[in-house]
């Protein structure tokens, strides 16, 4: 017979293990992975019993910084929309950024990453007031243009183009390194997204083919940041987000009050020059857009293909499919400042859905971005590792 005693320290052991009451209730199971609505009600993992043996052995929990290159979008600005000062809608909020944000609270990458390693570091932090440009030739020369209390390890300027990501690596992230004396030994997470400002400003080049973003400048410049990663950031996995269809964001804005509260006229034409022009014009400049952006992918494709093949112990890169459906999105999926840039609520989106495709396969990264105002977050498993070797 169980006495009193037995029964009630079994009863207060229920109460206090939360696997019997409190995680059932938060965490769902489908297609193999555990999911939650917060990545905070994931249940914790074992740590490791060995080390990683290269970047070709890698759970999310085994990076200990990370960094970003890439432009407004990756800079988190305008993100917050209109505030009620108005001149504070510009600034970029980097520490929200999806990419590299690591403000306290904020749902981004590198804070979905601290669940499992609350050492991790690198990401951004606070905002900056005036968005710190750099736009093809038009870009400052040398270290200067970057705010690194705020920016941290996020490289990223608005306005950048494909030309510019060296400028990125070289000028600020590879010097970020080596003033932090970052171990070449420590696993580092980078975030790569670029080709939006190429598309928008210069769509011609979908058939003239040669010169400033062009197809083939686009890819040389993506290769010589890569390569300077490679060589001076050892133990690096890059995670290439392809280019998404920018396009779309004229069937979004098209007509929506949501557009128009900072300047009476919705779809005035600052920021997009190929994509908000109407009539007939527009359409073609917008096709041009679509078949420059699938130039560009081909490209990204190819060069993450070949260091796939060349297996470097040290530096790995991933493709991400840009399978960003916006014609489906909601219009607050955009900025209420300028309807172009991403709002905080897709940032938070980014977030997510990303990190729930970092440790899947080819075709759970090739899952679309589907829109939803409760996010679920894919939990870590132990036998977790990120695909180096699987593109298509």
């Amino acid at each position: 017979m169980v006495s009193l005693t037995t029964s009630l320290a079994l009863f207060s052991t229920l109460l206090l293990t939360p696997t019997t009451l409190s995680a059932p209730l938060d965490l769902e199971r489908r297609d193999g992975a555990v999911y939650a609505s917060t990545i905070s009600s994931c249940p914790a993992i074992p740590a490791r019993t060995a080390p990683p043996s290269s970047v070709h052995d890698l759970r999310p929990d085994d990076f200990s910084y990370t960094m970003a290159l890439g432009d407004s979008i990756t800079a988190g600005c305008f993100s917050r929309g209109i505030q009620n000062n108005v001149l504070a809608s510009f600034g970029e909020w980097r520490g929200e950024s999806y990419a590299n944000g690591m403000d306290p609270g904020a749902i981004t990458l590198p804070n979905i990453m601290k669940r499992y390693n609350p050492s991790l570091s690198g990401g951004s932090l606070g905002s900056n007031p005036i968005p710190e440009l750099c736009y093809g030739a038009l870009c400052p020369i040398g270290p200067i243009g970057w705010n690194s209390k705020v920016d941290q390890l996020n490289a990223a300027q608005s306005g950048a183009m494909a030309t510019n990501i060296p400028h990125e690596v070289n000028d600020y992230l590879i010097p970020q390194i080596r003033a932090r004396k970052i171990p070449s030994t420590a696993f580092k997470y980078l975030n790569l997204q670029i080709g939006s400002n190429d598309l928008c400003g210069m769509c011609h080049q979908a058939i003239v083919g040669f010169g400033p973003s062009s197809p083939d400048e686009f890819e040389s410049s993506i290769r010589k940041a890569l390569e300077a990663v490679r060589k001076n950031i050892p133990n690096t996995v890059v995670n290439v987000v392809g280019v998404f269809k920018v396009s779309d964001v004229y069937s979004m804005t098209l007509n929506q009050p949501y557009c128009s509260q900072l300047l009476p006229v919705p779809h005035v034409n600052l920021e997009c020059p190929c994509m908000l022009l109407g009539g007939k014009v527009g359409a073609a400049t917008r096709a041009l857009m679509d078949s420059l952006m699938n130039q560009y992918n081909e490209r990204l494709i190819k060069i993450v293909k070949e260091y796939q093949t060349k297996r470097y112990s040290d530096f790995a890169v991933l493709w991400q499919p840009p399978n960003i459906p916006l014609s489906t999105f909601p219009v607050h999926a955009l900025s209420s400042v300028d309807c172009f840039h991403p709002s905080i609520k897709t940032h938070q989106l980014m977030a997510a859905e990303l990190w729930n495709r970092l440790v899947g396969n080819a075709t759970e990264r090739a899952v679309p971005l589907a829109w939803s105002e409760s996010l679920q977050f894919r939990c870590l498993q132990e036998a977790d590792r990120i695909h180096t070797d699987t593109l298509i």
